[in-house]
């Protein structure tokens, strides 16, 4: 995204999407370093230095980048809330089998009520992050932009995940904490739900915003 109309006021009125090639001259890329969380993924930053592109690399509509930038992330909302949602359920499933085969004073741990109602919240949220996220999707599916709909999806996902995360580590215990057992990576990598397109205080604005309309 560049500046395209110096004029413009505010500045974000003239913004346009234009490709920029990997192998252009002036592109260059630097690891940022180790994250957190999704180590799999790499993460750098790009600098551009008196990188020149056809006008034809133009994506959609000359100064209105900012905008389609902005209907992207109806969508890419939707993939961050399904993306939350697997991170806590694959938490869940392993935190589930773990009390239901690890035993103390005598009996499977699965059978403290206190490790049950654990289950049942966990469960709940997972549950309630599924729906919302499956509805946003639908929505999207039918041609429906919902700025609101697709930032309480993420919200909700990426909170359940963080929250759901947390308690598969309370579950195993100091297992939970090891590299050896895979609820410390999805605690890691759950976070991120919470940052990337856009913070859940960013949702929290982008549906306010919604529900209020312009205020005079």
């Amino acid at each position: 995204m560049c500046q395209t109309d110096p004029e413009a006021s505010p500045g974000y009125r003239g913004m346009s999407l234009i490709l920029v090639e990997a192998d252009r001259t002036g592109v260059s890329t630097t690891d940022v370093g180790a994250k957190m969380g999704i180590r799999m993924m790499h993460t750098a930053e790009v600098t551009f230095k008196d990188v020149r592109v056809p006008s034809s690399n133009l994506i959609g509509k000359e100064n209105k980048g900012f905008y389609q930038v902005l209907e992207f992330f109806d969508e890419s909302r939707i993939l961050i809330a399904a993306q939350a949602l697997g991170t806590a359920q694959g938490a869940f499933d392993r935190a589930l089998a773990y009390i239901k085969s690890r035993e103390q004073f005598g009996r499977k741990i699965a059978q403290f009520q206190v490790n049950q109602h654990k289950l049942a919240d966990m469960a709940t949220k997972i549950e309630m992050a599924r729906l919302m996220t499956y509805k946003a999707a639908w929505n999207f599916d039918q041609g429906r932009i919902d700025p609101k709909l697709t930032s309480m999806a993420k919200m909700a996902a990426a909170r359940a995940a963080v929250e759901v995360c947390d308690e598969a580590i309370q579950l195993l215990g100091g297992y939970g904490y090891m590299q050896e057992y895979e609820v410390e990576r999805f605690a890691r990598d759950a976070k991120i739900t919470e940052l990337y397109e856009g913070t859940r205080e960013i949702q929290k604005n982008t549906i306010a915003s919604a529900l209020l309309g312009k205020l005079k």
